[in-house]
C-alpha cells in the first residue's frame, strides 16, 4: 500500500510540473513576444503606455476571475458542505471557522494565479531599471493584490449566503433582472464602437482599454506597483502596495465581523427548505426532446443537481462569462485587429484556444467527478431497468447539453466581431463541438477508470491523481485539434488545407472518443477495480 501510495505521488508531482513548467514556457513566450513586438521602431514610442494598459486589463481580469472562484469557496466550505455542519457543533468561535474557511478557499483560488505571475514577473524583469529590486516590488505586489482579492471574495461569499434564500423566493424575477442587464451591458459594449484610422491602432487601443485602470479599483494600484517597480520609482510602489495590503485587511476584518454575527443564522436559513404552497405538491419531470426516454431521465436528473447548486452555476457562468466579456470587448479595440488580414485569423485562433481552455476546465470541474459521486448510489443504479453503461451515455449527453451550446457561440461570435469568413467561422465551430466531444467522453473515460466511490467532495476528486492525469490528457487533445485548426490559416487557406484540416480534426475526435467511451462503458461501477466486458 506504500509502495503504491509513493508511486501515484510521484505520478502526481511530475504531472503536476509537466503542467507547470509549460504554462510558464508559453506565458513567458507570449510576453518577451509582445514587448519584442511593441520594440519595433513603429510602436516604439507607445510601448510603455501600452504596457500599461494591458498590465491593467491583466489585473482587472484577475481581480474578478480569484474573487469570484474565492467567494465559491469560502460559501461552499462554511455553508454547502457536509464538514460545515459538523464544525459548527463544535466548540470553536465563528470568527475561527471563518479565518479557516478564509486561508482555504484563498489558497485554492489563487495558487494557480500566482504560479501564472512567475514567468510574468521573469519576462518583465528585461525590461527594468533595478532588476532585483523590480523582482522584490512586485512580488510583494503579487501577494498584496491575491490578499485584497480573497477579502474581496469572503465578502461576496458571506454576503451570497445572506442572499440565497431571497432568490429562491424570487427566482424568475432574479432571473429576467439577470438577463435584461446582460443584455444592456452587451448593447452598452457594443453601441461603443467606431472606426478610427488605421495609422492610429496603438493609440486606438489604449483609449478603449481604459476602462481597466479605474484609480479607485484594487487591479489599477497592483498595476501602478508593477509599473512603479519597472522604473524604479520606489515610494509609489511601496504606497500602492500598502494600499493593497490596507484594503485586504479592512475587508478581511469586515468579513469576520460578519461572519461573527451572521454565521449560524445563515447556515440554518439555508440548510432549511423553502417550502410554499405552489411547491407542497410534486411534479413530474418533464423529459427532453430528441432524446431516448431513458437517457432523457438520467440527463434531466444531472440537470437538475447542476442548476440546484450555486457554486456550480456561479463557476460555470465565471468560466464562460469572462471569455463572452473579453470577446464583446473586441469591437472597442477599433482597427487594431483589421490593420493587417492575418491578424484577424490569428486572433481567432488565439480566441477559439481559450474556449477549448475554458471548456476543459469545465470538463474537469464537473464532468470528470460526476461518475464518482455516484458510487454512493450504485445499489440504485443496478436496480435500474438499464444497464450502466446507459448512465455513462447520459452523462455525455448532460455534458453536451450544457457545455456545447456555450462554447460554439462564444466562437461563433468571436469570428463575427472579427469579421472572419463564413468558411473560417464554420470550421472553428467543427473544431470546438469535436472539442467538446472528446472532452467529455476523456473526463467520464478517466474518471470511470481513476474512480474513487468512497469521496463526496468533487473539489479533492479534481484537485486529486486523477483529475491531474484528465488535466494533462484534456491538454493533448486541445493541442491535437489547435494544431489542425491552424493548418488553414497557415497554408492561406488552400483547399487541400481545408480537406487536411477537416479529415484531421474527425478523425482524431473520432477516435478519442471512442477510446475514452470503451474505457468507460468498461469501467464504471467497478468497486473492486477489474474490468468487465
Amino acid at each position: 500500500m506504500l509502495r503504491r501510495f509513493i508511486r501515484e505521488q510521484r505520478l502526481r508531482c511530475l504531472a503536476v510540473a509537466v503542467v507547470v513548467a509549460v504554462m510558464w514556457a508559453l506565458v513567458a513566450a507570449l510576453v518577451l513576444g509582445l514587448l519584442a513586438f511593441l520594440g519595433q521602431p513603429e510602436y516604439a514610442a507607445l510601448k510603455d503606455r501600452l504596457v500599461e494598459s494591458l498590465l491593467a486589463l491583466f489585473f482587472f481580469a484577475l481581480f474578478f476571475l480569484v474573487a469570484f472562484s474565492d467567494a465559491v469557496l469560502v460559501w461552499s466550505a462554511l455553508f454547502r458542505t457536509r464538514s460545515a455542519v459538523f464544525h459548527a457543533s463544535l466548540p470553536v468561535t465563528d470568527s475561527s471557522i471563518f479565518w479557516a474557511s478564509y486561508l482555504e478557499g484563498g489558497f485554492w483560488a489563487s495558487w494557480a494565479v500566482l504560479a501564472l505571475a512567475v514567468p510574468l514577473v521573469l519576462a518583465l524583469a528585461t525590461q527594468a531599471v533595478h532588476p532585483l529590486g523590480y523582482a522584490l516590488g512586485s512580488t510583494l505586489a503579487m501577494l498584496a493584490f491575491v490578499a485584497c482579492c480573497m477579502s474581496t471574495g469572503s465578502v461576496l461569499a458571506l454576503a451570497m449566503a445572506r442572499l440565497l434564500p431571497v432568490l429562491r423566493r424570487h427566482a424568475r424575477l432574479v432571473l429576467a433582472i439577470g438577463a435584461a442587464a446582460l443584455a444592456g451591458l452587451a448593447w452598452l459594449v457594443l453601441a461603443t464602437y467606431a472606426g478610427d484610422a488605421a495609422g492610429r491602432v496603438i493609440g486606438d487601443v489604449v483609449g478603449r482599454l481604459r476602462f481597466a485602470e479605474n484609480p479607485f479599483l484594487p487591479p489599477a494600484w497592483a498595476q501602478q506597483a508593477m509599473i512603479a517597480s519597472l522604473s524604479g520609482r520606489w515610494r509609489d510602489a511601496a504606497y500602492f502596495i500598502a494600499l493593497l495590503a490596507t484594503c485586504a485587511g479592512a475587508l478581511a476584518v469586515a468579513a469576520e465581523w460578519i461572519a461573527g454575527r451572521r454565521f449560524r443564522a445563515d447556515l440554518d436559513a439555508l440548510a432549511g427548505r423553502l417550502e410554499t404552497r405552489d411547491r407542497t405538491a410534486s411534479r413530474p419531470w418533464r423529459l427532453l426532446p430528441l432524446i431516448p426516454t431513458d437517457l432523457s431521465l438520467l440527463v434531466a436528473k444531472d440537470l437538475r443537481l447542476f442548476l440546484r447548486d450555486p457554486a456550480q452555476l456561479m463557476q460555470f457562468s465565471m468560466f464562460f462569462g469572462m471569455l463572452a466579456f473579453y470577446m464583446l470587448m473586441l469591437p472597442r479595440l477599433g482597427h487594431a485587429f483589421r490593420e493587417h488580414d492575418w491578424w484577424r485569423p490569428a486572433v481567432s485562433l488565439l480566441n477559439l484556444t481559450a474556449v477549448a481552455m475554458a471548456l476543459a476546465t469545465f470538463t474537469g470541474r464537473f464532468v470528470y467527478p460526476m461518475l464518482s459521486l455516484e458510487g454512493r448510489r450504485l445499489w440504485i443504479l443496478a436496480l435500474a431497468p438499464w444497464p450502466r453503461e446507459r448512465v455513462v451515455t447520459a452523462k455525455l449527453a448532460f455534458a453536451l447539453l450544457v457545455g456545447m451550446p456555450v462554447s460554439v457561440g462564444l466562437v461563433a461570435m468571436s469570428g463575427i466581431l472579427l469579421e472572419l469568413s463564413t468558411a473560417i467561422i464554420s470550421y472553428q465551430v467543427l473544431v470546438i463541438a469535436s472539442m467538446a466531444v472528446g472532452l467529455s467522453a476523456c473526463a467520464l473515460g478517466l474518471g470511470a477508470r481513476l474512480a474513487d466511490y468512497a469521496e463526496d467532495n468533487p473539489a479533492k476528486l479534481v484537485a486529486g491523481y486523477g483529475g491531474t492525469v484528465n488535466l494533462l490528457a484534456s491538454l493533448v487533445y486541445t493541442g491535437l485539434l489547435i494544431l489542425g485548426a491552424a493548418v488553414p490559416l497557415i497554408a492561406h487557406q488552400s483547399r487541400l488545407s481545408w480537406l487536411v484540416g477537416i479529415v484531421w480534426t474527425l478523425g482524431i475526435s473520432a477516435a478519442w472518443t471512442t477510446v475514452a467511451m470503451r474505457v468507460a462503458w468498461s469501467w464504471f461501477g467497478r468497486l473492486d477495480g477489474t474490468r468487465h466486458s
